[in-house]
């Protein structure tokens, strides 16, 4: 894959602030965490390694994720992955995934399909702390890096949050293409993770120059977002707060719901309260699913995300509804959705410094 003039440009606007970073003390702590993690990568994740991992072991591998930063309960994160798909399948899809002889596009996919709980940006960090040179990490701020490079004529998958193995060996393609053209502007060295250092430079400088427009971050009433990006950043918060946040569960007779968030408060029982994330979708199954759902007689309020248009027509369908099925539905802007779940990863960053709490696993 090979870069267009205009993106090449864009690069060159960037480069500026990239230089900045190399030359100041972050760096040199960011190269000491890689170090620390890729040694711990390189130990854990062998081939012959791999074979006698531990569930603890594991947990050091999950916990250690940028992709995990989220979670502030990394020990029911490791519990779930294990609970769902049992350790010794966890390995097996490790090893096929890290060391496996086929195209690294088909060990992404059948590492996706057959293993429940991971999503594209933790099955790539792992790929690209393992293998740097051929691998880089697909997660959200890559993304948008890539889209403030002007990229996504070229490569429209940009737009996505779960890319296909053919999709994202296009994106390493891109990287190898990226690295190229640092390195023809007297950056050189890096392999696809340190080309991953740049794009968080890129998507830090534009974040700085679209401040404004995300402290509103809902620009017109139908805009798009990716559905399951959306539910995996409500599973996010909802842990952060406290929850137990599952995501795709059952809570009634015919009622499986995006996102549920369950308390058990002293004389009450079990309060849930559920999220259904509407993108496209007919509007007359997503409430009777959320009927379904209130059967259950846990389920406290039920909250539809979704863009402002939608919003609108899910209010209008339910207003001749019972009173008590409309005073239970709350929404949320699923843009707003997405700004918490930006603004929860700056707050877990900052307060990760100060070393707190350590979690089971010594991360």
């Amino acid at each position: 894959m090979n870069l267009t003039s205009e993106q090449n440009d864009r690069v060159a606007d960037f480069i500026p602030a990239f230089r900045q970073y190399l030359e100041s003390g972050p760096r040199e702590a960011d190269l000491s965490d890689r170090q620390e993690r890729s040694a711990l990568y390189h130990q854990l994740l062998s081939q012959d390694r791999l074979d006698r991992m531990t569930q603890l072991e594991f947990g050091k591998v999950i916990s250690s994720l940028w992709a995990s930063q989220l979670w502030t309960n990394k020990g029911y994160l490791v519990e779930k992955l294990v609970s769902d798909n049992g350790l010794p399948r966890l390995v097996a899809g490790l090893r096929q995934l890290l060391w496996g002889q086929a195209p690294i596009a088909d060990r992404y996919d059948e590492f996706r399909d057959s293993i429940k709980g991971l999503g594209p940006a933790s099955i790539t960090e792992m790929l690209a702390l393992v293998h740097p040179i051929e691998c880089g990490i697909w997660n959200r701020k890559a993304r948008d890096a890539l889209k403030a490079l002007g990229v996504e004529e070229t490569f429209p998958a940009v737009r996505k949050y779960q890319i296909s193995g053919r999709e994202y060996g296009e994106f390493n393609a891109l990287l190898r293409a990226l690295r190229d053209e640092l390195d023809r502007n007297g950056i050189s060295g890096l392999d696809l993770l340190g080309v991953d250092y740049f794009l968080y430079e890129v998507w830090r400088a534009s974040k700085r120059q679209d401040e404004a427009l995300r402290t509103s971050p809902i620009t017109e009433p139908s805009y798009d977002f990716d559905h399951d990006e959306v539910v995996d950043q409500l599973v996010a918060i909802g842990q952060w707060l406290g929850f137990d946040a599952e995501k795709e569960k059952t809570v009634a007779i015919g009622a499986r719901v995006d996102v549920t968030w369950q308390a058990r408060i002293a004389n009450l029982g079990v309060v849930t309260y559920v999220f259904e994330v509407q993108r496209r979708g007919a509007i007359d199954s997503l409430i009777l699913n959320l009927q379904r759902a209130q059967n259950n007689p846990s389920v406290q309020r039920l909250v539809v995300v979704a863009n402002s248009d939608d919003i609108a027509r899910v209010a209008g369908e339910i207003s001749s509804l019972p009173e008590s099925f409309r005073r239970s539905v709350g929404f949320m802007e699923a843009a707003e959705a997405m700004r918490g779940a930006e603004l929860l990863e700056e707050l877990v960053g900052i307060i990760s410094k100060l070393d707190l709490v350590r979690s089971e696993f010594g991360t």
